[in-house]
Formats: C-alpha cells, structure tokens, sequence
C-alpha cells in the first residue's frame, strides 16, 4: 500500500472541510485524514494525477469490485495495490504511463529478459517488467521526449527523465554507467510523477567511466537563451527517505531554496555556476521534502549530485 499519489495541496483545496479540521488542529494534515478517514469515506480527489472515473473506465474489473462493496472506489484499490500492478488513473486526456517504459533501456540494462523476449517468453521488457520484473526489483526506465511531458512511473524501482533518451545501461550493482539522450530539457517543462516504489529523478548525469574531468557531463533544463523559468522539471509524489534525486556536476553548482509557504522546493544552478548558465531554475519539487547530499564525498569524483 503507498499513498505516494497524495497531493496535500490538492486535498485541501477540493475538501474545505478537510482544510478547516487542519485549521483546527481536529487532524494533523489532510494526509492525515485521508489515511485514516477519507479514503474509506470514498473521497478520490487526492492529486491532479487520478481521475477516479478514468481509473474505472479502465479498469472495469475494478469498477466491478467497487459495486460490490470491495472496495470504496477506485482509488483505494489504487492506492492497496492498482498502481503497483501498473494501472493508470491519469486523466483521459493525460498519457498512459507505459508509454513512456524506456524498452530498449530495460532490455540493455536486463540482457536475461533480452534473452527470454527473443526466444518469445515474453512479448517484451514492458510485458515482463509489469508481469515478473517490478517485483523482482528491476529498474524500470520511464523517459519523455524534446517537447514538455507528463511521466508517470510504476514499481518498486524507477529512473524518470523527462528528456528524450536513447539508451541507459544499469550494471548488476545498479549503478547506471552509459546514458544517451537526443534532447537535454530545452524549452521544456516536465512534470515528473513518482510511483510507490524508489524512485530517481534524474535532472543530469555526471562523467562517464572513459571520461574525465567535466567531459560526459550533461545537466537538463540548462537553455543557454535563457536563465530564468522557461525550462524544468515539476517533480511530483517526492518521498522522503526513499526517493533521490540526480544532478549533473558537484554540489558547489547548485542552491537548494526551501518555500515552506508554498509547500515546494526549488532547485537553482548558483551565481558562478559553469553548468551552462547561472541562477537557472532546475526543478521544483512539490511537498517541500527534506532534502539532503547523499553523495558529498565522491561528488567531485563522480560528477554528479544526488540529493534524497
């Protein structure tokens, strides 16, 4: 069970009564009433993600169960297992998240499934990772394209991109080690949506193993025309303790901004960054966590920053 596609701010803003309850310090959060209240009052207004009718519509043995009392709507069958199994509750008029399943990346990265889709035990590494893979806690790759994108991921491990990407290679260890895109987040903003598993979101990378220095570096969202807001990543469902985020180049090259008022988190390059541009707008990510280095030692080494 996850309740990683909870939006306190949408919560709040469509159940005023809810929001009045918070007020009144009656519950902690509407995280709080939803968990323990909400969801078995049938209340499905939970993130901009989920379209309670979308999910039914597609899920008609869903829909079944809740007509017959299994369950009070589709979004707690979502929440206990739908989203782990794959299914989508993103508006009709939003993509399905396995269109975004990077298949040659998963294939690259698992050269067994590569094997057992040749020899037609599987249809492909979609079909496996949503059957066998997942489970076994294989990354699924999710990327987007050159143009603005809404990703959903699914499983107990993912890498999301927004970007276009090419190929991915993951080592046993799973410590990602080749990476090639076709489009770097120019004049693109991406919204980047989180599963119940661990989740990367990956807004760079760093040097590759051939490479030194800052070659085989690339940070996303960078537009040398412009150093504002024209391009970044809207992170969504960010888990504290269990989700990271990935930059290209050291610590040094970027200043993390808290707005606790907003309830988001903003990540800029810094004033003498030598990324590409100063003072850009990397990322926001909602539900301001608490974000920390992960990798303050080997950052320079390795030319990336992971923050969780």
């Amino acid at each position: 069970m996850s309740f990683a596609i909870f939006n306190e701010t949408y919560y709040l803003s469509n159940y005023p009564d809810v929001q009045a309850a918070v007020n009144a310090r009656i519950v902690s959060s509407g995280l709080d009433h939803f968990r323990n209240i909400g969801i078995t009052e049938g209340r499905t207004l939970v993130s901009p993600a989920f379209d309670e009718q979308t999910y039914l519509a597609r899920n008609p043995d869903v829909a079944e169960a809740v007509r017959n009392g299994i369950f009070k709507s589709g979004l707690q069958h979502f929440i206990i297992s739908g989203e782990a199994e794959g299914r989508s509750g993103i508006p009709t008029e939003g993509p399905n998240p396995t269109t975004f399943f990077n298949e040659k990346a998963y294939l690259l990265s698992n050269i067994d499934v590569a094997t057992q889709v040749r020899l037609g035990t599987f249809k492909s590494g979609l079909e496996h990772y949503q059957k066998v893979g997942y489970a076994e806690g294989r990354i699924g790759f999710f990327d987007g394209s050159a143009a603005s994108d809404v990703i959903t991921a699914f499983g107990a491990r993912t890498q999301i991109y927004g970007v276009d990407v090419t190929s991915v290679v993951v080592d046993n260890a799973g410590e990602t080690y080749d990476i090639r895109t076709t489009s770097v987040g120019n004049n693109e903003i991406d919204t980047l949506i989180g599963g119940a598993g661990q989740d990367e979101f990956v807004l760079g990378y760093g040097r590759l193993p051939t490479t030194t220095a800052f070659a085989g570096t690339q940070a996303f969202y960078l537009n040398s025309k412009d150093s504002g807001s024209d391009d970044y990543a809207f992170i969504l469902n960010f888990e504290d303790g269990k989700d990271t985020i990935v930059l290209s180049g050291p610590p040094s090259q970027y200043i993390l901004v808290p707005q606790g008022s907003t309830g988001r988190y903003l990540i800029y390059t810094t004033s003498n960054s030598n990324l590409g541009k100063q003072s850009d707008l990397v990322a926001v990510i909602d539900g301001n966590p608490d974000l920390a280095i992960l990798n303050p030692v080997d950052a320079l080494k390795s030319g990336y920053t992971r923050l969780g």
